[in-house]
């Protein structure tokens, strides 16, 4: 993952806390456990979940806001405190993807039935939250979550769509394993690249290479950038 340095010693942190926490406690002090990741679609904010899952030896559990939700009256609250009893059992790193399906302004939606019930459970299991392990949020839409939900999380960080340094060691960590042409001028690629998703930007480095491997090159080429980046487009 390339992130922004801020945003990696945010992160970082996260995992130095929850790994201190003992110690922590010791001085009645209590680690982040509750965070919530915004920014555009493609921009590591689930990557970033399964990285603190990852370093921190702990099982990731994925929640889809869509399997939860029933038509009929309290199952699709009730489902979600189950997900959440689970985790009071052993540590895991649970993620609750997207959570803007469900998590809209109760001021502003004009939804009825379940959705308002299931918000309206996930702000109560928020405060509640006690469990050994951490709990993740990601949204795509900051503007559209309730303000009741931001306030029950430890820490709330934005995840940027990347910067020219982050574009430039994307393309150059993507391609690391296959030779690249010297008329390839990274720098203008990575002009070229500004308003790309990180992910959209290992796609059209991806596409490139293939482009230059089918081609029967053994280096990757601007040409190959140049057809890679006309078969692109923006996210």
């Amino acid at each position: 993952m390339i992130l922004p340095n801020e945003v990696e010693e945010r992160l970082l942190s996260i995992e130095k806390e929850y790994v201190a926490r003992e110690r922590l406690k010791k001085f009645n002090l209590v680690p982040k456990r509750k965070i919530l990741l915004y920014g555009p679609p493609g921009c590591g904010k689930t990557l970033s979940a399964e990285r603190i899952a990852w370093n921190l030896g702990l099982p990731l559990l994925k929640v889809r806001f869509d399997s939860l939700l029933s038509s009929y009256f309290g199952e699709s609250a009730s489902n979600l405190r189950m997900v959440f009893d689970y985790c009071k059992s052993e540590p895991v790193v649970l993620l609750l993807d997207e959570c803007d399906f469900i998590a809209k302004s109760r001021i502003t939606t004009q939804d009825v039935g379940e959705v308002p019930r299931i918000v309206n459970m996930l702000l109560t299991l928020l405060d509640e939250y006690d469990a050994p392990g951490l709990v993740l949020a990601t949204t795509n839409l900051k503007v559209s979550l309730d303000e009741a939900l931001f306030r029950r999380f430890d820490d709330v960080i934005e995840m940027p769509m990347p910067g020219k340094s982050e574009r430039k060691r994307l393309l150059e960590m993507t391609l690391s394993a296959i030779p690249v042409s010297p008329d390839v001028d990274m720098d203008q690629i990575s002009n070229q690249l500004d308003g790309y998703s990180a992910a959209n930007i290992v796609l059209i480095a991806q596409r490139a290479a293939k482009i230059g491997v089918l081609a029967g090159c053994k280096k990757v080429c601007n040409e190959h950038f140049v057809k890679a980046l006309e078969e692109s487009s923006k996210f």
